[in-house]
């Protein structure tokens, strides 16, 4: 085991990626399921987007691909995205096993354990640039994954490598206390709140929880498509657990005992901090 904690939460946050032996085939499934929209359902192309394309994917999450779709669809199904996401399930079933929409409306799912889920968005190019998809009320919310990666990456670069897995920390973190927090509102506030990465992670992760708990707004705003992102939760939940988290990681920074530091992370991170 190392012997020291920052190193030790170097190498968590090297591990939380989607794990080679769920996502090679789930990769293999998305380039099947491209071909098969090309052929079934005219679509123009599809490429990857979510916490994967930013590079801040852990492993309990999915997928994300988006079927980039003609404007035809987007009137024949009234413009109503809900409509969209049923036109999309119904096809796959044609061909694919139990396709469902989930992601509260969102995404069409494919799903065959123990391999990665797969999250089909249908997307629709608008002229002012990025893309329309799914907002889960059957309107639309727009984004840009490929602005996103690129800014994502030079905030990653800025920081020498320290921003993407800090978001990963506090998303692992956002799972192990319940998920009180919206996954994309949490990477956000990393990408606003933290500029000063000179900092150890232990320092970073409770002086994050310190500004969090000060203030903290009902929603950031998108920095790729300028959507607004709610943090998704009500402010009495995100006091409890930010009161609790500030708590907990400033017991772990106190701990000058490499053993006693672990355990008190555990109790933030989960047991698989500093494991193996």
């Amino acid at each position: 085991m190392p012997n020291n904690i920052d190193q030790i939460f170097k190498e968590f946050a090297e591990k939380l990626v989607l794990p080679a032996d769920r996502l090679k085939p789930a990769i293999e499934k998305s380039r099947q399921v491209s071909e098969w929209a090309k052929r079934k359902i005219k679509s123009h192309g599809s490429f990857f987007g979510g916490s994967y394309r930013r590079g801040t994917d852990i492993p309990q999450e999915s997928l994300k691909l988006h079927l980039l779709l003609s404007r035809k669809h987007y009137y024949d199904s009234n413009e109503n995205s809900t409509k969209l996401l049923f036109f999309l399930k119904k096809r796959l079933s044609e061909d694919y096993h139990k396709p469902v929409i989930n992601g509260g409306g969102t995404v069409v799912r494919l799903y065959s354990p123990p391999e990665a889920a797969l999250d089909l968005l249908p997307t629709i190019r608008i002229s002012s640039g990025g893309y329309l998809v799914p907002n889960g009320q059957g309107g639309w919310y727009k984004t840009n994954p490929g602005k996103e990666e690129a800014l994502f990456k030079m905030k990653d670069d800025n920081s020498s490598g320290k921003f993407l897995k800090l978001a990963k920390i506090m998303k692992t973190w956002n799972i192990n206390a319940g998920h009180p927090f919206d996954a994309y509102f949490l990477e956000l506030v990393v990408y606003y709140r933290v500029n000063d990465f000179l900092k150890i992670y232990p320092d970073l992760v409770h002086s994050l929880f310190v500004s969090m708990r000060l203030f903290l707004p009902e929603f950031l705003n998108c920095p790729a498509a300028g959507e607004v992102i709610s943090s998704g939760t009500g402010s009495g939940v995100r006091q409890t657990v930010l009161c609790e988290a500030e708590r907990l990681t400033l017991d772990a920074v106190k701990e000058t005992e490499v053993k006693n530091a672990l355990a008190a992370w555990q109790s933030v991170l989960g047991g698989n901090f500093g494991a193996g």
